[in-house]
């Protein structure tokens, strides 16, 4: 019986990381061309479910809020006006920093929530 004790609070976690993401917009890095590297953040509009990099030749880089329907090299080279460029979609806040190391608050409240499933287990 105290092990099914031990879901709940789970349980409830679980339910809370969902529910604090819904309605919150994507978060993008937005800048272009920055000098050492964009820290500039964003809110995206509701339209704008991806984030992506660009960089494109001569050299240019490009961060913003996309759409994820028009991810496509074609959309994006037609819209910035690039004829050579390579692209990276994402769909979680802030993935679209050139380094990589950005980490998503689901990820982390994931790793959370293991710990506390392995520490109640472990009880």
């Amino acid at each position: 019986m105290g092990s099914k004790g031990g879901f709940v609070p789970l349980g409830l976690l679980f339910i809370l990381a969902v529910l604090c993401h819904v309605g919150h917009s994507l978060e993008c890095y937005s800048c272009i061309n920055p000098a050492n590297g964009c820290t500039t953040v964003v809110s995206c509009s509701h339209s704008q479910d991806t984030c992506f990099i660009v960089e494109a030749m001569p050299p240019k880089t490009y961060y913003q809020c996309w759409m994820f329907d028009r991810c496509s090299f074609e959309a994006i080279a037609k819209s910035l006006g690039e004829k050579e460029l390579q692209y990276r979609c994402c769909q979680e806040n802030l993935c679209n920093k050139s380094d990589g190391t950005s980490i998503s608050g689901k990820t982390a409240l994931l790793g959370i929530l293991l710990l506390v499933a392995v520490w109640r287990f472990c009880l």
